[in-house]
C-alpha cells in the first residue's frame, strides 16, 4: 500500500450546502469511502488515549487554508491519482492535494540505505570538503 496526506478545500457554495445539511458522520463519509474502496483504498481512522470517546473517523477539519485533512492508503500511485481526479471533478471542491508519505519504519530503512550509499560512494555535496 501507498499512503497519502490529503488536503482539500471546499468552495463557498459547498460550505453553504454542508452548513444546511447536518447528518451523521458515517452517512457523510459513505460516498467518499465507496470511491476509495472502489479504487482498492481506504481512509485511516485515529484513536487517542485508548478511549472510544477520542476516535476520529477518517478526517480532520483544520484551521487555515484547507478544510479537510486526512490520510488515505491506496494500492498504487495510479489509484491515488484516480481518487484525486474523481474528487477534483466535483464542483464543490476548490482544490485537493495529495502528498506521498511512508511509514516511519520505512523511513528508517531509507536512512540506513542513504548512509550506506554515502559511505560506499564517498559522496559529498559541493561546498563540503572531502570526507
Amino acid at each position: 500500500m501507498q499512503y497519502y496526506l490529503v488536503r482539500l478545500a471546499y468552495t463557498a457554495e459547498a460550505w453553504q450546502t454542508l452548513l444546511g445539511t447536518r447528518g451523521d458522520i458515517d452517512a457523510r463519509l459513505d460516498n467518499v469511502r465507496g470511491l476509495l474502496k472502489g479504487l482498492g483504498g481506504s481512509f485511516a481512522d485515529y484513536g487517542f488515549f485508548d478511549d472510544p470517546k477520542h476516535v476520529v473517523k477518517s478526517k480532520f477539519v483544520p484551521f487555515g487554508a484547507h478544510d479537510i485533512v486526512c490520510i488515505i492508503a491506496t494500492p498504487n500511485e495510479g489509484a491515488a491519482r484516480a481518487f484525486q481526479m474523481a474528487v477534483s471533478a466535483e464542483v464543490g471542491v476548490k482544490s485537493i492535494e495529495l502528498t506521498p508519505m511512508m511509514p516511519y519504519a520505512d523511513a528508517i530503512n531509507a536512512m540506513d540505505a542513504a548512509q550506506r550509499a554515502r559511505t560506499d560512494t564517498k559522496y559529498f555535496a559541493p561546498g563540503r570538503r572531502s570526507p
